[in-house]
């Protein structure tokens, strides 16, 4: 008999009880298909305020079987007739019951709108390439690490006045435009050139901003969440009021580090960060304060610390 699975959103506080079963997750991944060390690329399985952050668009579900967590799935979706499965993950100990089919069925009935569900899965784990085919998923392409799979559902479209599919607007010029609640998917924007345009509001999801260039654009209250901005430069920006959180070097090995020049950095907190060999060079610490303790107060004593010993070395 195949399991009652009910899918429930999540909420700020099935954080902690989301990332002890996704370290459980992880944990299991690494054992059973890594065998040189690595392992699955969860970015920030361990850490409940990135459980908390995927709560933003309100598409995180607990998978439920008789009222116990035994899974989550997150979704990418917006509004439109394309979602995008950016997570799913099974409790170990409960695979291999029917759950994660139950809960894929479950995710499509829950948006009879969508007619195309996307997402990519680990290379190294066949158990996932096996699910997803078996489940309707097509493979669309692969690389070295991983394997993208769509699926296509039957079903009317919304009026094809509201379309426009499969045509080639290369160098085409678009001037006094309303393109509000547009949906861009599968869109080639390479070396698109955006001007003088209102983008509050916008959604990027998925899509690869590599070498684009932001300049004299207002970008106050944007999120860039779940991200990778590796080597990205940010420059002559107004950063007042900016929130930096939960925020790494990357996987990259070895590690690059953030370099900050010529910042204006006035009356700013870093809390609960690792700043391990963390360098401050030419610059106004002035009030500065370490746990409370005056920076100035500390190289002072230092500096006298030091010109005594040199003396008594005299």
């Amino acid at each position: 008999m195949k399991a009652q699975v009910e899918l429930v959103k999540a909420d700020a506080a099935d954080a902690a009880a989301i990332r002890d079963l996704m370290i459980t997750v992880e944990e299991e991944e690494r054992r059973r298909w890594y065998t040189d060390g690595a392992g699955p690329y969860i970015p920030g399985f361990d850490s409940v305020e990135m459980q908390k952050y995927h709560l933003w668009n309100n598409t995180y579900f607990k998978i439920m079987v008789q009222h116990r967590l035994v899974g989550v799935l997150l979704i990418s979706y917006t509004g439109r007739e394309h979602a995008r499965i950016d997570r799913l993950y099974i409790d170990p100990s409960q695979q291999n019951m029917g759950i994660g089919s139950a809960a894929i069925s479950s995710m499509e009935a829950l948006y009879p709108q969508v007619r195309l569900w996307t997402l990519d899965t680990d290379q190294n784990s066949p158990r996932n390439h096996h699910f997803y085919e078996k489940m309707g998923y097509q493979l669309a392409g692969q690389n070295d690490k991983e394997r993208y799979y769509f699926k296509n559902i039957p079903g009317e479209e919304e009026e094809a006045a509201h379309y426009t599919r499969s045509r080639n607007l290369d160098n085409h010029n678009f001037r006094d435009c309303n393109l509000h609640n547009t949906d861009f998917h599968d869109v080639n924007l390479r070396e698109a050139k955006f001007t003088n345009l209102n983008m509050s509001h916008t959604l990027f999801q998925n899509s690869n901003s590599s070498y684009n260039r932001f300049t004299n654009v207002n970008l106050s209250h944007s999120v860039f969440g779940d991200s990778n901005m590796s080597q990205a430069e940010i420059c002559h920006v107004n950063l007042a009021g900016a929130y930096i959180h939960d925020t790494s070097l990357g996987t990259d090995h070895p590690l690059l580090p953030v370099v900050m020049e010529r910042c204006d950095l006035a009356n700013s907190t870093i809390s609960d960060s690792n700043l391990h060999n963390l360098a401050i060079v030419n610059s106004n610490i002035e009030g500065m304060t370490i746990d409370g303790i005056s920076v100035s107060e500390l190289l002072a004593a230092y500096q006298k610390q030091q010109a005594s010993a040199t003396s008594r070395l005299e």
